[in-house]
């Protein structure tokens, strides 16, 4: 086998036996094609409107290649055009789909590349390796279906062992183990989601020492392998703080920060997301946590996210709110007077932009609920609380997970009050939401049924409520019809 320099880290493996799940028998969906802008060549492709009146282009006149038809006793058009022009038009507009967020057919574009790619290249070549691993990773990053990139990742391993790939120039062969990145990459991002956290490390072990022996190829820049580096650094650091090795994630999330700021700027918005990871996983650590590190990285996300996005965003209220709770878990009273500052100024934006009754304010007020909760102003929280019942009730439904939340919000309030009795009121329309909408076996649910029966085990409140029909009947005697008697009845009485 060739190339052994960037395969002899593959094993022989049998292709696992997941089923990939269906995602449809036709190309046309019922999503709207309107908001994509296609290119001359991608018009042609759309799935099954095809113009009866397009004819088919000369290969002398000088036009970019189209779509070619052949018309059969006059009635039927038959697609002539060749399988590699298909494969371009086919990635061009998978890529397209999967920028626009569109995850059903950008899928289903790359399961036609595939197709494609066989017909084109053969069985055994790594462009099929490179068409799986680019199904694989649609799979994972548009669905986030982790079985499916790792059977695909896998399939796609099998092929890069089994087939003979020669490469015929350094660029060909820089691709080629751009490839085995990718592949060992979908991997081990795979086995995290699937908590298989030793196949995890060792796959992206081997994708970092291939990215090394990439380098050193001539026709490689340095941006493109510090663009690697950055997604290689980034997905061991989730693999390590999911681990609880906060050291070694930490030390990847500060190398993964510097090649950010390096390669696309300090105030680069991909700098957000990362810096939220980061804050969270310095927040995870229990009675080490370093709470003034967190602050430091949720205040520099919200200054970027001020920067690259308008006042009451997504991005500027998700910002704010991860820093303003992590100015309240410091526990300090002057931190969370800057954490109510931030909240009450992300509510007054998001009101004056959205209206109290957007969804990002509603979730604005819960933060802001919960922290008086936490500094011991009940009352204020309860009237915050009682404002957005009715308004989620529009908003998500009146069975829905919000208002759930909501009342038991207040039932806490009321149980710091003493009012035992209102407190029940609350946590039984919390059960009932939950039990309809989660069902009877999810985890907040057996705990609000935990905390009900805690509050019913006094004899006062349980002879007042029932958690539902069901207790009342379990409550009955159970019917008996054998009559337990201490003497027999009839016969003979024993003589003494």
């Amino acid at each position: 086998m060739s190339e052994e320099e960037g395969v002899e880290d593959l094993e022989a493996s049998a292709s696992p036996t997941l089923p990939v799940v269906s995602i449809g028998g036709s190309g046309e969906n019922d999503e709207d094609d309107s908001d994509i802008t296609l290119s001359e060549d991608e018009e042609d492709m759309e799935n099954g409107h095809i113009s009866e009146h397009r004819q088919a282009s000369s290969p002398d006149d000088g036009a970019s290649p189209r779509r070619q038809y052949k018309t059969v006793n006059g009635k039927k058009h038959i697609d002539m055009t060749p399988p590699d022009q298909l494969l371009s038009t086919a990635q061009k507009r998978a890529r397209k789909l999967s920028v626009l967020r569109k995850a059903d057919r950008a899928i289903y574009e790359y399961i036609r590349c595939t197709a494609l790619t066989r017909i084109v290249y053969g069985s055994y070549h790594w462009k099929l390796a490179e068409s799986h691993v680019d199904l694989g990773e649609a799979y994972l990053d548009l669905k986030g279906y982790a079985s499916q990139a790792e059977y695909h990742a896998e399939t796609a391993k099998s092929i890069m062992l089994h087939g003979a790939h020669v490469s015929g120039s350094v660029e060909e062969k820089a691709e080629i183990y751009s490839v085995l990145i990718r592949m060992y990459y979908t991997l081990g991002r795979a086995c995290t989601v699937m908590k298989k956290y030793s196949e995890g490390e060792q796959y992206l072990n081997k994708a970092d020492r291939i990215a090394q022996e990439r380098s050193h190829l001539d026709c490689v820049t340095n941006k493109e392998c510090d663009k690697t580096d950055i997604q290689l650094f980034l997905a061991m650091a989730r693999l390590y703080g999911r681990q609880k090795k906060h050291a070694l994630s930490s030390e990847k999330y500060d190398k993964s920060i510097s090649l950010i700021e390096k390669v696309y700027g300090p105030d680069s918005m991909r700098l957000i997301a990362v810096l939220h990871d980061y804050g969270r996983l310095e927040q995870s650590n229990g009675r080490y946590s370093n709470h003034e590190k967190a602050i430091g990285l949720f205040q520099q996300a919200h200054d970027i996210a001020t920067v690259n996005y308008k006042q009451g965003s997504k991005e500027t209220v998700d910002t704010a709110l991860a820093l303003a709770q992590a100015y309240a878990n410091t526990g300090r009273e002057e931190a969370e007077g800057s954490a109510e500052s931030y909240l009450n100024e992300c509510l007054a934006v998001c009101t004056t932009v959205h209206g109290p009754h957007h969804p990002r304010s509603l979730v604005v007020q819960d933060e802001l609920a919960r922290l008086l909760i936490r500094t011991n102003r009940h009352e204020e929280a309860m009237a915050i609380l009682k404002s957005s019942v009715s308004p989620k009730c529009q908003v998500f439904g009146d069975y829905s997970e919000q208002v759930s939340d909501t009342y038991k919000l207040m039932g806490s309030v009321h149980l710091a009050q003493g009012s035992t009795e209102k407190a029940l009121h609350c946590y039984k329309k919390c059960y009932t939401i939950e039990k309809l909408v989660l069902g009877n076996k999810h985890r907040k649910t057996k705990d609000t049924l935990r905390t009900m029966e805690l509050l019913l085990s006094s004899p006062s409140m349980a002879n007042k409520f029932a958690i539902h029909k069901e207790d009342e009947l379990l409550k009955r005697p159970r019917f008996n019809s054998i009559v337990n008697r201490t003497t027999a009845i009839g016969g003979f009485k024993p003589q003494v």
